[in-house]
């Protein structure tokens, strides 16, 4: 991880969407003055689960993966977060460690606040106190979510609604359904929650039934309608 500059929180594009959006215009100043900005190469570690938060981290470039380790050292990734999210709200405001790591997967810049700043601001800033509370809920109805996925639906279902998710999260390339991201087949396992060959053979089966179209790491989502279908989810 190394410093390096990013255009002050006024001027920042990933700022409008994320938590900071509702600071007042001399909030946003002090933070631009106290925040510190790090460049991190994919699999770097921005924070690790057990360790104590000292503030918020704000994404403004690239992606970050949210993942808790099983017993045997094995990922399970919760979700991802990009430019405009922020992490390590929970865990600041509980005081208790984190639960979970976060680690790049591709080159990702990241704005670090101080948690004593944060904490002055939430007791100011009422619609900052709001959002955060917002983010928490939604993130715990997310988890709740994914827990009965896990326990009622298949590894088919799994997998087609892992590969809509990414296409959300990372994009397309130019043609529109080819995946921009830079995941491996062993991380997209680690989504959906399955074992890496589990993983191969129902994309084998998506690919069988004209759903998608692979070739290598690349992944073509060729059938939106029956990629939903797949899913098991209403279009």
């Amino acid at each position: 991880m190394r410093e390096f500059t990013i255009p002050s929180c006024e001027n920042c594009g990933a700022r409008v969407t994320s938590t900071f959006a509702t600071l007042t215009v001399l909030e946003t100043e002090e933070l631009s003055q106290t925040k510190t900005c790090s460049q991190l190469e994919r699999g770097a570690t921005v924070f690790e689960e057990g360790q104590y938060p000292r503030g918020l981290y704000c994404i403004h470039h690239g992606h970050l993966k949210l993942v808790r380790f099983g017993p045997d050292g094995r990922e399970q990734i919760i979700r991802f977060a990009g430019a405009g999210d922020t992490i390590g709200y929970a865990a600041m405001i509980t005081g208790g460690p984190y639960t979970i790591s976060a680690i790049a997967v591709e080159p990702t810049s990241t704005c670090f606040v101080p948690g004593d700043l944060i904490h002055r601001y939430i007791r100011e800033n009422t619609h900052l106190a709001l959002r955060i509370m917002q983010l928490m809920s939604h993130e715990l109805q997310d988890t709740e979510r994914r827990v009965v996925e896990l326990a009622q639906k298949s590894v088919r279902e799994r997998v087609a609604e892992a590969l809509l998710v990414l296409k959300e999260t990372f994009g397309t390339e130019d043609d529109g359904e080819t995946l921009n991201m830079p995941l491996t087949r062993e991380e997209i396992a680690d989504v959906v929650g399955t074992a890496p060959e589990s993983l191969i053979r129902m994309l084998s089966e998506l690919k069988a039934d004209d759903v998608i179209e692979t070739h290598g790491r690349r992944i073509r989502l060729k059938n939106i309608k029956a990629l939903i279908s797949a899913a098991n989810l209403s279009d």
